[in-house]
Order: C-alpha cells, then sequence, then structure tokens
C-alpha cells in the first residue's frame, strides 16, 4: 500500500509542476487570513516510505567512498540524466531571496575524469534569461542508508544503493550581456541505483546532505563588470524541502505546497504560468 501511495505522490509531483494558469489552486490556510498557491513536493511521498511516522527521526549512517573505488563506480555511471532535465529548478537570489530559475540543458563528463561534468543551460531572473556553460566538479563520494525507512518498501521500489556526491560548480554567464557574471559555489546531490531504472534522484531521507531536495546548489554570483559586491544563490530540484531554513513560512504543507503570499512579490506571484522561456519557441 506504501507503494502506491509513494508511486501515486511521485506521479501527482511531476503532473503538477507544470500545468496551466487554469488549474490554480488557492487555499485559505488554518486559523489565518492567507489564501496561496498550492504546489507539490516529496515531503508526503518521504513520510509514507518511513518504518514508523511515530517515532523520532534519527541520522542516515554515512560511509565515505575511497577515491579509487569512487572513480570506478563513477566511470560506470552517467550522471547528466540526473541533472539535465525538460524543465527549470526554483531557487533563491540576492538579498532578497527573489525567485531564480536555472535549467541545465546539457551536461557530459569530460574525457578520462568522471569527476568533472561541463554542463550548458539557461537561467531567468525576472525578465532576463542568460546562457550559462561551466563545470560540475565532484569531490567526495559518500553511500549512506537511512535506518528511518521501510526496508521492504525500499526493495519493492527496486532501490539496490542510495549515494550522495558533494563538489563544486562554476557557471558563467554569456559575456557579451552588461547584466551576466558567473555562479560559483558548491553543490550536494543524493540519488538512489535502481535493479531496472538506472540512476534516481533521492527525495526520501531528510537528513541526507540534499535534504531531500535530490539536489542543491549554494553559492554566489559576481558581475563581470564589478567584483563586489557578490549576491547569494541557492536552487534545488524540490525547493520546497528546505525552503523555510531561508525564508521564515515561506510555505506551508506536506505534499501540496502553498506559498506564503507575502513572498509574491519576489517572483512568485506568476509560479503557475506556463510559458517554456528556457525554449527556443517557447509554448505560452
Amino acid at each position: 500500500m506504501k507503494k502506491e501511495i509513494y508511486i501515486l505522490s511521485l506521479a501527482a509531483f511531476i503532473a503538477a509542476l507544470w500545468q496551466c494558469q487554469s488549474n490554480k489552486q488557492q487555499t485559505a490556510i488554518a486559523s489565518t487570513d492567507i489564501v496561496a498557491i498550492a504546489r507539490q513536493t516529496h515531503k508526503e511521498a518521504a513520510d509514507t516510505l518511513r518504518a514508523d511516522t511515530n517515532a523520532a527521526l534519527v541520522p542516515v549512517t554515512m560511509q565515505l567512498v575511497e577515491h579509487n573505488a569512487a572513480k570506478a563506480l563513477l566511470d560506470t555511471m552517467n550522471l547528466a540524466p540526473i541533472f539535465a532535465n525538460t524543465w527549470p529548478d526554483n531557487g533563491f537570489y540576492g538579498a532578497d531571496r527573489y525567485r531564480i530559475e536555472f535549467i541545465i540543458t546539457s551536461m557530459e563528463r569530460t574525457i578520462n575524469d568522471p569527476f568533472v561534468y561541463a554542463v550548458k543551460g539557461k537561467n531567468k531572473f525576472k525578465k532576463t534569461i542568460s546562457e550559462f556553460e561551466g563545470f560540475i566538479e565532484i569531490k567526495d563520494m559518500m553511500e549512506f542508508k537511512d535506518p528511518n525507512l521501510d526496508t521492504a518498501e525500499i526493495n519493492g521500489m527496486n532501490i539496490l544503493k542510495t549515494y550522495s556526491l558533494t563538489g563544486e560548480f562554476n557557471f558563467g554567464e554569456d559575456t557579451t550581456k552588461t547584466t551576466s557574471g558567473r555562479f560559483k559555489g558548491t553543490f550536494k546531490t543524493d540519488f538512489a541505483t535502481t535493479k531496472d531504472r538506472g540512476l534516481e534522484l533521492w527525495f526520501y531521507s531528510d537528513s541526507a546532505p540534499a535534504k531531500g531536495s535530490g539536489y542543491r546548489f549554494d553559492g554566489n554570483w559576481t558581475s563581470y563588470k564589478n567584483a563586489s559586491p557578490t549576491k547569494p544563490v541557492i536552487w534545488s530540484r524540490d525547493l520546497f524541502r528546505f525552503a523555510n531554513d531561508i525564508l521564515e513560512h515561506f510555505s506551508y504543507g506536506e505534499r501540496e505546497i502553498e506559498i506564503n503570499p507575502k513572498y509574491r512579490q519576489y517572483g512568485w506571484d506568476n509560479f503557475w504560468e506556463g510559458e517554456e522561456w528556457w525554449n527556443e519557441t517557447p509554448n505560452q
């Protein structure tokens, strides 16, 4: 039963991610006058996989994969499909944590080095769309196990092992634009190996390095024109898994996430719009 709930929750998340404007849902938060936008996250699916929802969460166990062993493993893996996507990720940018979107459109492992991937993509901040390219460099690989999860459910999902990668990213925007600069920082990603589906991002362990967000990029943007000051940036595949740690009461709910209206002025008022800004010929 838990497996079926997990699958339905994940399917609902994907289906809801880019619904058209006519499918907006507005929900009143209990005991307040807040009306907010309903969205999907992996929180409920993660809770469904717990062995005991009444027990206190305990930390995952982490085991560092030695460098040569990590190289051998990474040689057999293609990480591009878990980073490159068909829709953008959301994040926070600047001191006011304004909404920013990122999409990695191309990612290729460099020759003879499974720790480094060349990346291309686009980002959107307010009305400005910028192309970027650069690299992701893996520094450490760890295998982790989550004692909070139901072993039978995990086996039923054909999960073999769960891993976490940490490293650095360096993405440079188009140098011909006056508004361009460079994004640099660190990243964390949790993923699983499976019997029959290849690699999959892992969203179901709250205390894993990516905190249930699949992956998260955390760093700063620096203008090409002026190296100071820098602006903070963070984005993720499932931002809602940790967004409330960054902005107080940013969202409410565990599956149908509702964004606090006081933050809509920072780019979240058009969260349901279906314009595919990252395509060469966007669908409106």
